[in-house]
């Protein structure tokens, strides 16, 4: 399949970054600015990126399924306990998955040969709670294609990052079995069993080690990475305070409100 034209890559850029910045929805792409491929996908979330002109202070990754990648930038981290905004999902709620992320002690940088799982877990200098606030810009996702979603950075929204836990990454299996309580101001508790969908957090992160090498790029010391949720998609109540216990590492809290 020929590459999307540069021309065409710009300017689906630019109409995403433009309603990334503004918080407001819109249509798909326009047909001829489509990207069908992951390639043109990642050219264009590349692109929003530069837009963006502040670097990236993490990824979000997971296990690709098939000829797709899951990889996106993040480039908003809001700290625990305080507020992110957030759009309504289909009931009118927001949307948010509770996750691990990895912050790097050491860079990854571009290089010739492939990084081992070693070299990976010896980057890595802590382990924090984290909450993926989910968010799409087109007004029907439902409707966008695996590349649409790449461009729009994979349903992203914001990253809130919660204290840095005890564990142990030589632990089997790892991090161990437990639990997530939600707790909403005005609401009864939930608990959800925490189970990460590729069994162990750190297989996205060491394929997305190597995917950013192959793309001549690499992960840079005091990024955060997060791989993927212990729950699922989590529907919270805007204007209510909120906090999600992880088993007995800690908690993290946050409100939402609606952008």
């Amino acid at each position: 399949m020929t590459p999307m034209e540069p021309n065409a890559i710009e300017a689906a850029a630019r109409y995403l970054h433009a309603l990334q910045s503004s918080g407001r929805f819109g249509a798909r792409l326009e047909a001829g600015l489509r990207p069908a491929t992951p390639e043109d996908g990642w050219r264009i979330q590349r692109r929003i990126s530069e837009l963006r002109g502040r670097p990236a202070i993490g990824w979000k990754c997971g296990l690709p399924p098939g000829d797709r990648w899951v990889a996106a930038a993040l480039h908003d981290a809001r700290p625990s306990g305080g507020t992110a905004a957030a759009p309504a999902g289909p009931t009118g709620a927001a949307r948010i998955e509770p996750e691990l992320a990895f912050e790097l002690k050491q860079s990854l940088p571009p290089r010739a040969t492939p990084y081992t799982r070693a070299d990976v877990d010896a980057a890595i200098g802590s382990v924090r709670l984290a909450v993926e606030v989910l968010g799409c810009r087109y007004d029907e996702p439902a409707d966008a294609s695996g590349p649409e979603l790449m461009a729009d950075s994979l349903w992203h929204q914001s990253v809130v990052l919660g204290p840095t836990v005890d564990v142990d990454l030589a632990q089997e299996p790892f991090p161990g079995p437990f639990e997530i309580a939600l707790s909403v101001q005005g609401h009864d508790d939930l608990t959800f069993p925490a189970s990460h969908p590729n069994g162990d957090p750190r297989l996205p992160l060491y394929w997305l080690a190597e995917f950013l090498r192959s793309q001549g790029m690499g992960l840079e010391v005091g990024q955060a990475v997060i791989t993927g949720s212990f729950a699922g998609a989590i529907e919270l109540p805007f204007e209510r305070p909120a906090v999600l216990r992880y088993g007995s590492f800690g908690e993290l809290a946050l409100t939402l409100e609606q952008l």
